[in-house]
Order: C-alpha cells, then structure tokens, then sequence
C-alpha cells in the first residue's frame, strides 16, 4: 500500500492538536483542513476530531460545508473516515446533547443509531473521564488487529452512541452500563475514546486505520 495521505477535518471543533500531533506520529502524509478541499480524491483517510455537544458540533459542520462534503463526496465514494469522540456521535442519525427543550438534533446518518446520555447510578458522575476498558466484539474486524481484549483506553464523554443494528458495534466498554465504544459500517468508524490520548493501544488502533483501504 502507499503511504497514505490523511485529511484531519477542522470544524472548529477543539482536540485537533493533539490528533495532529499523533498522526503526525505515523507513517502519512497529513493536511489540515477548515473547509472542505475541492477534490476527496487527493486524500486516502479522512479524520473528524472533536469535543463538545452534539447539536454545536452539527452546526459547525452545516456552517462550514463539511455535512454535506463528509456524505456525499467522502464517503458515498467508500473512503475510510474515522469520528473521534464527538466526531463518532456526529456520525449518527440523531442526538439530543445541548438541543433546545431536549428535543432532537439531526446527524450526519451515516451510521443508523442516537447519541443519549448515559444512565449512571449512585456513586457514578458524568462525564465519564478516564481509562476503561474495551472489549471487542467478533466481528470488529480489521480496527482491532493487535489490540487486547479489554485492553484500557482513554474516555471524556457524558453521552453514547446507540446504533440501530448491533453489526455496526464493534466494540464495548462499560460505565454503570454497558455502552458502544467503537462503531462501524463499510468504511465509516467511530471511536468514542481519545486514541491520541491513549498511548500505546491508540497508536495502534490510528495504525489499523490508515491500514484500512477504500470499500
């Protein structure tokens, strides 16, 4: 395979330092982006960092042209995209985080599923920050070559991803209830921890990534 070629999508989202720095830790080309490049076909990998609510992070992408950019010339044509943290949750089809009167906020419906806040009990206290666990399912597929079964990652998050077909959960963690940690359908990932926060094991899983070839 050639040395891939990354997009790292800035939406002014925050957290893209970081993710820049570790992919800048791997064996790619990168470019930075605020507005969607005119050709998708200069790039192998796309990358959609962030940190936030839901309904901000959707507006920033609407506002910027990346919605309809992600959907229609990124990954209808099958390229790997992976969401990280907000970044997974944008990639469902509804969520409620910071909607007005709770109602719900429309997401980029690339993965079927909503994004709610977890349930915790006593003693639990949202956000959900820190190392857990993560355990894959069978079917994970080629994201999770090399990583250990329960293996610790690193979470800052107070709402989940819930998809609509369990096929597209590859992996589980648990935080007073179980919930999705990584999902995914065709070439389209997500990832509810931080990979560039999580030392080794996040290396390994951006390695995976960029390793993933188009559908």
């Amino acid at each position: 395979m050639s040395r891939p070629r990354v997009l790292v999508i800035d939406a002014g989202l925050g957290n893209i330092g970081s993710v820049v720095a570790s992919l800048q830790r791997q064996d790619c080309d990168l470019e930075r982006a605020q507005l969607p490049p005119s050709a998708a076909s200069a790039f192998t990998h796309a990358v959609l960092p962030g940190v936030g609510a839901f309904t901000t992070g959707m507006q920033a992408l609407r506002a910027s042209g990346w919605d309809g950019w992600i959907q229609e010339q990124w990954c209808q044509a099958g390229r790997p995209l992976l969401g990280i943290c907000l970044g997974m949750q944008l990639l469902a089809s509804q969520g409620f985080e910071g909607s007005a009167a709770d109602g719900v906020v429309q997401g980029l419906d690339l993965i079927p599923g909503q994004v709610q806040r977890l349930a915790v009990g006593p003693g639990l206290v949202l956000p959900h920050v820190g190392w857990n666990a993560l355990h894959w399912h069978a079917h994970a597929g080629a994201l999770a070559d090399g990583l250990p079964d329960g293996g610790d990652l690193y979470f800052v998050h107070s709402y989940a991803f819930q998809p609509l077909d369990p096929a597209h959960s590859l992996a589980m963690s648990d935080y007073g209830q179980p919930f999705t940690a990584v999902v995914g359908k065709g070439a389209c990932y997500g990832v509810q921890f931080h990979p560039e926060k999580s030392q080794r094991l996040g290396r390994r899983l951006l390695e995976n990534f960029l390793a993933l070839t188009p559908c």
